[in-house]
């Protein structure tokens, strides 16, 4: 009896071991939503299994789906939020649906705001800074940087000067810094700086290829790898970065690895460009008609016979060619849908001592125009480790690969050697089958067939991160990394171009090799002393260099014009043989920051930076830029801590100092360079003369700012949003200043000059509903700023402003062209006046009768005539010249906004994006030729012709056909520049699916740039023609139309 109990004991002992190891094996999968206190999902919260240490994390939504086997602690963990676990078992279906609240976290919610070298508590910010963190959904639909950050930060001003894949882009903080210098932010890349958004290859040809676009410094930079962008505004936050800190700083912040089983996530998707707006001009019945009316007011036969719709061609003798001409709408004909493909793939994973994010993508982009295309290809690779307790390494790598065809567009060439103006006013009539050169020269498929501009650009970007902790106060972290850029660029003219015509073919080749590196010391400390006291610092030292390399050769005179840009040996003549020129900088920097905290409620914060640039003469060559601010936590007090209605206010007050230095090197010595000329042999003689004018007394570009900001949250964080009000100043201008020409220059560079910016930032973000499986929020944005030119060391002289005479001192911008049409200036720069305001003639109408003309002021000498324009005349002396020209409008804007909003149904998700400008003026030079009715051999709009003045018209907007002064810059170009586009919108699904191997499966369809609304009658009234030339504002020449893209794609994680 005693044995049978004792076997009946191990029986039962033998099946419930077999229970709890067969309840350990069940295999079984826990989903849910994660929120915060306010009903926000939360999209990438670590979720893992405590005893396995794998895991997964949150997407857009803030949903999860995690494998697991038998009992399990599962661990939420977000910065900013308290770690949350929930114990569960294979058994228990109730906790197979989680909805899991994390609350927030004060001590970790001050860890996650990047600010210059470091990071600092969110409560002790004392700066204006902008944050973004876009999820994985929306990044997947860009290409570049700058189209993240459009629209979605107050203060941050994104324009394109293209509408065509690899173009290049403007990023503007708060106004106008620099006249001639650069206005754009430094970009920083896990602590390393790297090259500017405008920077490209030299001018190709040595007549300065005025038709040269520039394109897209920041290429390469994946949105899909980025965790973090933060944009630092103020005085506060950008002072650490001293010299370089002016124009304000983009941190970008890549992904890293997350503690757990591999993740992988791939997407792909395609996308149908088109043109988002035609011009509208004549079509060819009407443009005949136009020729023939001009024609016979020339005094010469008609040109067309016009018969039951078909149109022939007059003959000399006065016959019909029985052969009909093709009417063609050439903006119908060259511009056609671009589809495009994106794809990429990621993997995450690791364990408590490495980590690791690697990526690849790959973009086979198509413009709307046959050669505009770019394929890139770019892999990543991010690796954490700990090597020991006190011992952490970071090291990160990218590299980027793009090949390109850039259709042609550029900044100052005439209409004969632009593309996008002969898609508009070529003739549309030709010849039956003709061949490309039958058409005529610079028609729009010479500009397809007969042109290349053909790119290859490598970059490579590493970066190593060291950090030594000697306790948990101090830590020493030294970081070291470099960035590589080769780039080659070949643009070809064909004969049946312009420029090709005159030479047999012309092929100009240029190159750019540029290698910086970054060494960054920094020894940290942060510690609390008692309950209520805390430091945070940062001292350091700096080393950044670059050596830049640029290359050039030209040659025409081609036997065979087949191969194009891909054969430079075949040219007979060398314009300007293969030559380099090699410069290199270093700037030397010492920093520290201390920041110090009480009672969570009072921040002081004060940073120096010294630096020492290799661009300036030794008195001159350091520079040094402070800061002090402070914030008060008010929401902190006791007499508002418990408020059920603020649940966030602070107060933030700073004031520093910040530079600019975005010079070439060597300006202030003589430089010399290689001068061609021509014998009485008619031989080439190759020489050395000098290119500038050194200024040994040159220095940084200075800019004080002081800045007054309000952080708010209301209803326990459901609403926030913060308000901040600026004043800048920026003294020392790096200027271009004239001289006379005995000195042998036209100018030399100098500092002279202020500019003052003021503006207001006003930011507001909140959740509108949230409730069940609903969950609305709304956001917006706008800034005010008013630039003015407050001083520039030049004598005044007498202008006209509103009719009223007043001495001023003032410069004149560059010419907009170097053609017949536009070949001056748009631009003025004024003490007391706007930056950059339009500077041209003001008219009246168009004179009706003799009788009003007879009234009317000469033009230049000569007496007008009815159906001429009417210019004002403002000095009154009977004369309109240049004493005449006049403030005609103003470029800057008067605000800039976006606004977003999103709206998730359990699986379906919507967003939207806005973005507008209002108050800003654009000068349309386009619409000189567009009007120009007299050039009979050009189309032009609708209004040119069929409301041009004729005898017996009195209501004529538009002037006689006949009119001579068309190419003169008034007010008759400048159009209101105000918009509301929206910008973005997406539509995703996140697919329901019971699959062990994938994780989620969504779908989404994106659209961009699907509308906008405005008065501007050009392509587009974003686009910025001249990035090169910060001295002409404000104009659209020769730009480039805008896309409309639709895309259909797939996000898969498993």
């Amino acid at each position: 009896m005693k044995y049978k109990k004792i076997l009946f004991i191990l029986l039962l002992l033998s099946f419930s071991i077999d229970q709890i190891i067969a309840q350990n094996e069940v295999e079984y999968t826990i989903q849910g939503v994660i929120k915060d206190e306010t009903g926000i999902t939360l999209p990438g919260v670590n979720v893992y299994n405590r005893e396995t240490k794998s895991g997964v994390k949150t997407d857009y939504n803030g949903k999860f789906s995690i494998k697991l086997n038998g009992n399990a602690t599962l661990v939420f963990s977000y910065i900013g939020m308290k770690t949350k676990r929930i114990e569960v078992d294979p058994f228990d279906t109730s906790l197979r649906n989680l909805d899991v609240v994390l609350k927030e976290d004060m001590e970790m919610l001050d860890e996650i705001v990047v600010v210059g070298y470091g990071s600092q508590n969110a409560s002790d910010l004392t700066g204006s800074v902008s944050q973004l963190k876009e999820s994985d959904d929306v990044v997947r639909q860009y290409n570049s940087v700058d189209e993240v950050l459009e629209g979605r930060m107050a203060g941050v001003q994104v324009s394109s000067n293209s509408g065509q894949p690899g173009s290049g882009i403007s990023v503007k903080i708060r106004g106008t810094n620099s006249l001639r210098g650069n206005n754009e932010p430094l970009y920083i890349v896990d602590g390393i700086v790297i090259s500017s958004a405008g920077e490209d290859t030299n001018n190709a040809f040595s007549d300065g290829n005025e038709d040269q676009g520039i394109q897209n410094g920041l290429a390469g930079i994946n949105p899909r790898d980025i965790e973090s962008i933060e944009v630092l505004k103020d005085a506060s936050a950008t002072a650490i970065y001293g010299s370089r800190g002016a124009n304000g700083v983009v941190l970008i912040t890549t992904k890293k690895g997350a503690k757990g089983k591999s993740k992988i996530s791939a997407f792909v998707n395609t996308d149908v460009s088109t043109i988002s707006k035609k011009i509208d001009v004549l079509d060819a019945p009407s443009f005949a008609q136009m020729v023939n009316e001009v024609s016979m007011l020339k005094g010469f036969l008609p040109k067309y016979h016009l018969d039951n719709g078909q149109i022939h061609t007059i003959n000399g003798d006065g016959s019909i060619n029985p052969t009909a001409l093709q009417q063609i709408n050439w903006q119908d004909e060259i511009y056609k849908p671009g589809i495009s493909t994106t794809a990429g793939l990621s993997a995450t994973g690791g364990s408590d001592k490495t980590k690791y994010y690697i990526s690849g993508g790959f973009n086979d982009l198509n413009g709307i125009v046959d050669n505009s295309n770019m394929k890139t290809g770019d892999m990543r690779i991010n690796l954490q480790s700990n090597i020991s307790d006190k011992l952490k390494v970071d090291t990160r790598m990218s590299m980027y690969y793009s090949q390109g065809q850039f259709a042609q567009g550029g900044s100052k060439g005439g209409s004969s050697r632009s593309f996008t103006k002969s898609v508009v006013n070529f003739q549309p009539l030709v010849v039956p089958d003709a061949d490309i050169s039958e058409i005529g020269l610079s028609n729009p498929y010479s500009f397809i067939n007969d042109y290349e501009d053909l790119s290859q650009e490598f970059k490579l970007f590493a970066s190593f991160n060291a950090t030594y902790s000697f306790n948990k106060h101090f830590k020493y972290q030294v970081r070291a990394g470099g960035n590589y850029r080769t780039k080659s660029r070949s643009i070809w003219y064909g004969s049946t171009t312009q420029k090709g015509s005159q030479t047999n073919g012309a092929l100009g080749i240029s190159g750019i090799d540029r290698y910086s590196y970054v060494v960054d010391n920094l020894l940290m400390f942060n510690k609390k002393f008692g309950k209520k006291h805390r430091i945070d610092a940062v001292v350091g030292f700096v080393m950044d260099g670059v050596t830049s390399t640029q290359s050039n050769s030209e040659s025409e005179n081609f036997p065979v014009h087949t191969l194009k840009a891909r054969a430079p040996q075949l040219g007979q003549t060398i314009v300007r043989p293969y030559s380099e020129m090699t410069s290199q900088e270093l700037l030397l920097s010492g920093l520290g920051r201390f920041t110090y905290s009480y009672d969570n409620k009072y921040t002081f914060t004060a940073t120096m930076r010294a630096d020492g640039s290799s661009k300036f003469k030794a008195e001159n060559q350091f520079g040094y830029f402070p800061s002090l601010a402070a914030a008060w936590h008010i929401s902190e007090e006791n007499f508002l801590k418990h408020s059920e209605t603020i649940s966030n206010l602070k107060v933030r007050a700073s004031w520093g100092m910040t530079g600019n230095q975005a010079i070439s090197p060597y300006q202030t010595y003589n430089n010399y360079g290689v001068v061609y000329y021509t014998d009485y042999n008619n031989n080439t003689i190759i020489g050395a003369g000098p290119n500038n004018l050194g200024n040994e007394f040159l220095k940084w570009e200075t800019t004080t700012q002081a800045n007054v900001g309000i952080d708010y949250g209301l209803f326990n964080g459901k609403l926030y949003g913060s308000v901040d009000v600026y004043h800048k100043t920026t003294d020392d201008l790096l200027q271009q200043i004239q001289i006379p020409n005995s000195s042998g220059f036209q100018s030399y560079l100098t500092n002279r000059g202020s500019i003052e910016n003021n503006g207001i930032d006003l930011m507001l973000e909140g959740v509108l509903y949230s409730k069940k499986d609903w969950n609305i929020t709304l956001g917006g944005n706008i800034s005010f700023v008013k630039s003015e030119v407050t001083h520039l060391g030049i004598p005044d002289s007498p202008v006209y402003i509103n009719g009223v005479e007043q001495n001023a001192s003032y410069y004149l911008g560059s010419n907009v062209s170097s053609g017949t049409y536009f070949k001056q200036p748009a631009n003025i720069f004024m003490v007391g006046q706007p930056v950059g305001i339009f500077w041209g003639y003001k008219t009246n109408g168009i004179y009706q009768t003799g009788e009003d003309a007879a009234n009317g002021p000469n033009v230049n000498g000569n007496a007008p005539s009815a159906g001429d324009i009417a210019f004002v005349d403002q000095n009154g002396d009977g004369n309109i010249d240049a004493s005449d020209l006049t403030k005609i409008g103003d470029p800057n804007p008067l605000f800039t906004f976006g606004f977003n909003a999103k709206v998730t149904y359990k699986n379906l998700t919507v967003s939207a994006l806005f973005t507008g400008s209002y108050g800003n003026d654009i000068v349309n030079g386009n619409l000189l030729i567009e009007s120009d009715a007299y050039q009979n051999n050009k189309n032009v709009r609708p209004d040119a012709y069929y409301n041009a003045w004729r005898p017996g018209v009195t209501d004529a907007s538009a002037p006689r056909l006949d009119h001579p002064n068309q190419t003169l810059f008034t007010d008759r170009i400048v159009e209101d520049g105000s918009y509301l586009r929206l910008a973005n919108l997406t539509i995703g699904y996140d697919v329901p699916i019971k699959s062990n191997s994938i994780e989620r499966l969504n779908v989404f369809f994106a659209g961009r740039n699907l509308f906008t609304l405005t008065n501007y009658s050009g392509y587009d009234p974003e686009v910025t023609s001249f990035m090169g030339d910060g001295t002409v504002m404000g104009v659209d020449w020769n730009s480039f139309p805008n896309a409309t893209s639709l895309s259909l794609g797939v996000n898969l994680t498993f």
